[in-house]
């Protein structure tokens, strides 16, 4: 967690001891063609291989693909070990995207560790950017065509992902090339989805839309006659925000069986847009989605941008409140599963229930597995389920389940909804639809609970583990929960769910 230092005067009695965090090492972007030719030096440290074992649909799907471009980027998210300002941009709504990118616009984007090791753990596929725009992105073109490094730089930045662990590449040449250097950037865009996929499985490499094929710089909004050949170069094309109906329609006519891989750009900032975005951006996504193509939604930044930083946790669950027809399948297929609902920030730190640090901290690498309904109503809406910072049993929080109380049937037992399990037993993978945890009332007056932690394991492995006096085994509950008000420490909120087993 870095180097803290102290300083000492000589000759006289010590100072008041002043303790500074210092981060190690910090990401940082490639801002020219020397430094991309001659990358060999990635940030050493550990990064979250991607989760294989959700399921996120049929290749034929239509997806969502978030791009975040926020302020220029590499803010305290860059730092390795993190920060201990935990007033930043997060992201936890991983179940609604299927592949994130971290944008900037330098001229080659390496994605921070802190994000590549969220989104894998969700199962969300993450991508680096490689931009040339204007009057340098220009030179750079013709420096690579002229000195013919163009398979040099496609391999290089294949290296450069494989170092970083990240999984392809969003290309986006803005500027304008004469029309004989078009022929170049096609076999160059199709170097670099060659030596990307060679080199990193199962990666990804999307066009932006923007240089056609007589050079013009200028943005579709479409798939057409004149980006078409770009796109099948590559794995998608990311379609600008200037779209209608009419274009939507026109591009998914074009793509044919290939309309999932079109990303149509949703602007959250709705600029110069028929769609207003902000808080109302899932209508613009739902709109595309009707047409079978799939979401690019850009800068939803905006939710931290535009509005009040303390209001940040309730506005970022209303932005991302999609409902489940334009969110792509997330579903676990294998245990055990484990979380303690951290988000990756905290005004503390703390082991098993116990307060370790009492440091603000901010570090995007140890966010655990997030539920997909938190700021929503929850199953038969029964409650609902949000951050809670000012507690925890790992991490820097846990999850704070509220109740409705069903007036009609004063004693059911709520549930909360937490995530979906293949059951290899069926044909399609029947999913258990309340898998994990029921939370019961503690008493007559209670309204609410802290979940600090969530294990769901296997028949045998769950008996070993189960407390004294548990009941294991497939649906039953091990029910430890004590009201908070009752005991000085979350010490045992911890909640241990046997699953169906599953064959290996």
């Amino acid at each position: 967690m870095g180097v803290f230092l102290s300083r000492k005067a000589s000759r006289r009695p010590p100072p008041t001891r002043v303790v500074k965090y210092v981060p190690e090492r910090a990401a940082a972007p490639l801002t020219t063609l020397e430094q991309l030719l001659n990358y060999k030096d990635p940030l050493l440290c550990a990064v979250e291989p991607l989760n294989v074992t959700i399921r996120r649909g049929r290749p034929e799907d239509p997806k969502n693909l978030f791009c975040h471009d926020m302020m220029g980027g590499y803010h305290e998210d860059r730092f390795v070990h993190g920060s201990e300002d935990n007033d930043q941009y997060r992201f936890h709504h991983w179940h609604a995207i299927n592949t994130f990118v971290y944008y900037t616009h330098n001229l080659v984007t390496i994605p921070p560790p802190g994000w590549i090791s969220a989104a894998h753990r969700h199962g969300v596929k993450v991508l680096g950017t490689f931009m040339l725009g204007s009057d340098e992105g220009l030179a750079v073109i013709k420096a690579i065509k002229d000195a013919g490094l163009g398979p040099q730089v496609a391999e290089k930045l294949a290296f450069v992902a494989t170092l970083g662990r990240f999984d392809g590449w969003l290309v986006s040449i803005g500027c304008r090339v004469d029309s004989s250097c078009v022929t170049f950037l096609k076999d160059f865009l199709e170097a670099i989805t060659e030596k990307t996929h060679s080199a990193v499985p199962g990666s990804m490499v999307i066009w932006y839309d923007a240089v056609d094929t007589l050079g013009n710089a200028t943005p579709h909004n479409e798939l057409n006659n004149s980006n078409s050949s770009f796109f099948e170069l590559c794995d998608g094309i990311f379609l600008n925000f200037h779209w209608t109906e009419d274009t939507l329609q026109k591009s998914a006519q074009l793509a044919g069986d290939r309309k999932a891989d079109v990303y149509v750009g949703v602007d959250v900032f709705g600029r110069d847009t028929h769609y207003s975005g902000g808080f109302n951006t899932s209508e613009a996504v739902k709109t595309v989605r009707t047409h079978g193509l799939s979401a690019a939604i850009f800068a939803a930044g905006w939710v931290y941008e535009t509005r009040l930083k303390n209001s940040f946790i309730k506005n970022q669950y209303r932005l991302w409140d999609f409902p489940d027809d334009i969110c792509p399948e997330w579903r676990f297929t294998a245990l055990p599963i484990s979380t303690s609902f951290c988000q990756g920030l905290g005004h503390s730190r703390f082991s098993a229930g116990a307060r370790v640090s009492s440091r603000p901290w901010f570090n995007l690498a140890k966010q655990q597995l997030q539920p997909r309904d938190q700021g929503n109503t929850l199953h038969r809406q029964c409650g609902s389920a949000t951050v809670y910072l000012k507690d925890a049993y790992n991490g820097g929080s846990c999850l704070r389940v509220l109740f409705n109380a069903n007036k009609q049937r004063p004693d059911e037992v709520p549930y909360f909804r937490s995530y979906y399990l293949q059951d290899k037993r069926g044909a399609e993978g029947a999913t258990l639809d309340e898998i994990g945890v029921r939370l019961f009332y503690a008493g007559p007056d209670a309204e609410w609970c802290l979940l600090g932690q969530l294990d769901v394991k296997r028949p045998e492995e769950s008996s070993a583990t189960a407390d004294p006096g548990g009941v294991a085994g497939p649906s039953k509950v091990v029910q430890d929960y004590e009201p908070v008000e009752k005991r000085p420490r979350m010490a045992e909120p911890k909640i241990s769910v046997a699953g169906p087993e599953i064959d290996n």
